[in-house]
């Protein structure tokens, strides 16, 4: 399991404690000693610090042969996030809010109908739909790529060169988290679908607006060294192209990069045929025989996935925030 190496070694520990609920749906101590290789007086003072300084854990008890065993499970209720989604709408990108616990679960929806026009404007609506239940903090998903915390890439002419995280908290207090939205998608489904552990890559092929492309390996998103892998925009792949050999060659390229454990085409605004898709998969078999364990799924709805992939990464934020504050 990864942790951090920056953080000490007891915060490592916390770490870890807090991942293994995450995963599991509840754990004695003596599992977390088991799967932790740590002794069970220190699981129990480790539990102890949490319990005593937050309120992300709520103890049950199991009966076992007359006696009452504590088990300990994570309190997704605890905390709330503000999660916004900025989607292509028809030929402009509009805003979504969520607010969700921990576990993703929404809790209110607000959809902005308006097109985004304007930082002012995006913040405005955020700074609205937080007023009466405030989160903890927000994630928002954007479609391009923020450098050194300006939004560099963007298929929104007035957010490029804007340090948005920034600008949110600016205007409601509340820390803020910008994600790409490939990546936020791809690694809601790549957990979902519990290959997050292995190579997973997304691609998402909206219609009137660039590809792009998320990477998770090991239960990371992969961002570069500059920040802009999955930035497929600019490959030599020919735009011009009739769109099913554009995918042909977009998977082709993933598959004989990466040699991933799953492809998530996220290709629904295209309004594809069953025939296209199964002469898509068929043509890419015929020129990769060698590979044989990869499996390409067109079946996922990106906007569901890019919703689970941001609470996730505002969830694992708020973990880690507890364990170093």
């Amino acid at each position: 399991m990864k942790t951090d190496t920056r953080l000490s070694a007891r915060q490592q520990n916390l770490q870890i404690i807090l991942n293994l609920l995450d995963e599991n749906d509840q754990l004695s101590a003596k599992e977390l000693s088991n799967l932790t290789g740590l002794s069970i007086v220190s699981i129990n003072k480790l539990l102890d610090i949490l319990i005593s300084n937050t309120e992300i854990i709520t103890i049950d008890y199991l009966n076992t042969r007359g006696r009452r065993a504590k088990i300990y499970k994570l309190n997704y209720t605890a905390y709330h996030l503000g999660i916004v989604q900025l989607v292509e709408t028809g030929e402009n990108i509009k805003s979504t809010y969520f607010l969700t616990d921990l576990s993703g679960k929404v809790l209110f929806k607000k959809f902005n109908d308006r097109p985004i026009t304007s930082v002012e404007q995006l913040t405005k609506f955020i700074k609205q739909q937080t007023l009466n239940d405030q989160p903890a903090k927000i994630i928002i998903g954007v479609p391009g790529a923020e450098l050194q915390g300006y939004l560099q890439i963007s298929d929104i002419e007035s957010l490029k060169g804007i340090n948005l995280s920034q600008a949110i908290e600016t205007a409601t207090n509340i820390k803020t988290l910008v994600i790409n939205d490939a990546n936020a998608s791809t690694f809601g489904a790549a957990t979902e679908l519990k290959e997050n552990r292995n190579i997973a890559v997304g691609i998402y092929l909206p219609n009137n607006f660039a590809p792009g492309v998320g990477i998770v390996i090991n239960n990371r998103l992969i961002n570069g060294a500059d920040g802009l892998a999955g930035e497929i925009e600019y490959s030599t792949i020919d735009n011009q192209l009739p769109i099913t050999q554009q995918i042909i060659q977009h998977v082709q390229n993933i598959i004989s990069f990466l040699d991933p454990n799953l492809i998530i085409v996220y290709a629904e605004k295209l309004n594809l045929s069953n025939l296209q898709v199964d002469q898509i998969k068929q043509t890419i078999q015929r020129n990769l025989p060698l590979h044989e364990k990869y499996q390409i799924d067109f079946e996922r709805s990106f906007e569901q996935d890019y919703r689970i992939g941001l609470a996730i990464i505002g969830r694992h934020n708020i973990l880690k925030n507890i364990i170093t504050n």
